[in-house]
């Protein structure tokens, strides 16, 4: 199992649609995998006490989700996929999000506070080896 992020780092403006594509290889036929989005805010910044970071701060050190504890952001899944049926958090529930094709994530409009890191997983029961996931960094112009 094979799963990539083609293009890590998005910047998208308000009120636009976002598309997050990720990728994934099976090397082994079987059922359809589980494909998972879930959803990391960055890390609070220290000098300004906020509990978003912004972007500056996700610039500094921040390109990866693990920075800081979980414990210190938000987490939550955005979507599963299994099959055809994709199935939404339940923050995102009544938006227009959903994940596409194999594994592409699409979130509609981008909202106040979508801007983090998205970790794309794919569980595979048939294949069990490689790297099943790969993340997304995600910045929303507009927000403060």
């Amino acid at each position: 199992l094979q799963v990539t992020v083609p293009d890590p780092r998005t910047v998208a403006l308000l009120f636009q649609p976002v598309l997050l594509r990720c990728q994934f290889q099976v090397g082994i036929p079987g059922p359809p995998p589980i494909v998972t989005w879930k959803y990391k805010s960055f890390c609070p910044s220290p000098t300004s006490g906020d509990t978003w970071g912004g972007p500056e701060s996700a610039a500094g050190g921040g390109d990866t989700p693990g920075t800081c504890p979980d414990s210190a952001r938000t987490v939550r899944i955005v979507a599963t996929k299994q099959g055809d049926t994709v199935t939404l958090g339940d923050f995102y529930r009544g938006r227009a999000v959903t994940i596409r094709g194999g594994a592409e994530l699409s979130l509609g409009p981008a909202a106040w506070g979508d801007s983090g890191f998205y970790i794309c997983t794919v569980t595979s029961t048939q294949d069990l080896q490689g790297n099943n996931e790969a993340v997304a960094k995600l910045v929303v112009l507009g927000e403060t």
